[in-house]
C-alpha cells in the first residue's frame, strides 16, 4: 500500500458490507455486492492515535476498499460516508492499483450522526499524488483539509495567502471548481452549437460569448 500512516493509529479491522445496508435499496445493495470485495477500517486518525487536537472533527477514518473489478460506484462511497459522521480518506485497491478518494464534508448542524456529504475528489490509480498523502496539519480539521487538497491536486486552487487550516477557505475553492465547472459545460454546448450553425454571422456571435465564458474560467 503506497498510503501509509503511524502504526499506533491502525485499526484493521475488517468491516461487513452489511453493516451499510440499512437504509438503502436493491440496485445499491447490488453494487456493493457486484464491486466490493472487501472493506477494512485501516486507521483511526483521532487524538489519541496520531497526538494531534480536535476542533470541529474528532476523527478521520481512513478504509481501505478491495473491488473485484476496476471500478467503484459513487453511490457506494456515498452511502459509507452517509453512515459514518466523520471525514473518510478511502484507499481503493484494485489488484497492484491503488486509488485515493475522498469527500468534502461538513458537520450536520441539526444531528451530529450524520454529515453533509459534498464533493468527491480522486486521484488517479497508481497517481504520483498518493505518495504527497500524509498528515499534515496542527489540528484535526487542518489534516482533513489536507487531505482533500492533497487528493484534489490541481483542481483546487493553491493561493499562497489562503490558509489551509479555515474550513471556509477550503469550501470557498470547491463552491469557485463547481461555478468553473458549470461554466465549462456551457462552453461545451456553445461548441457544439458552433459547429452546427449554417450562419457565419450566428458562428461568430456563438464564438464572442465562448471567448467570454472562457475568460470567466481563467478569471
Amino acid at each position: 500500500m503506497i498510503v501509509q500512516f503511524p502504526a499506533h493509529a491502525r485499526v484493521g479491522k475488517i468491516v461487513a458490507k452489511e453493516n451499510f445496508y440499512g437504509n438503502i435499496d436493491n440496485s445499491t445493495k447490488n453494487l456493493f455486492q457486484d464491486e466490493i470485495a472487501r472493506i477494512i477500517w485501516e486507521y483511526k486518525l483521532a487524538p489519541e492515535t496520531i497526538n494531534l487536537s480536535a476542533k470541529n472533527w474528532q476523527e478521520i477514518e481512513v478504509f481501505i476498499i478491495m473491488l473485484k473489478n476496476s471500478s467503484i460506484s459513487e453511490k457506494i462511497l456515498k452511502t459509507i460516508d452517509s453512515v459514518i459522521p466523520y471525514p473518510i480518506l478511502f484507499l481503493v485497491e484494485s489488484g497492484s492499483l491503488e486509488k485515493a478518494i475522498i469527500c468534502f464534508k461538513e458537520q450536520n448542524q441539526k444531528d451530529e450522526n450524520f454529515a453533509k456529504v459534498d464533493t468527491y475528489f480522486a486521484t488517479e490509480w497508481n497517481d504520483k499524488r498518493l505518495e504527497n498523502i500524509k498528515i499534515d496539519g496542527l489540528n484535526i480539521d487542518a489534516v482533513f483539509n489536507n487531505f482533500v487538497r492533497q487528493v484534489a491536486g490541481n483542481k483546487l486552487s493553491r493561493d499562497a495567502e489562503k490558509s489551509s487550516q479555515s474550513p471556509s477557505s477550503i469550501k470557498e475553492d470547491i463552491e469557485k471548481l463547481k461555478e468553473r465547472e458549470k461554466i465549462q459545460k456551457q462552453i461545451d454546448v456553445l461548441t457544439r452549437r458552433i459547429k452546427l450553425e449554417p450562419s457565419i454571422g450566428k458562428k461568430q456571435e456563438l464564438a464572442e460569448e465562448r471567448f467570454r465564458l472562457k475568460q470567466l474560467i481563467l478569471n
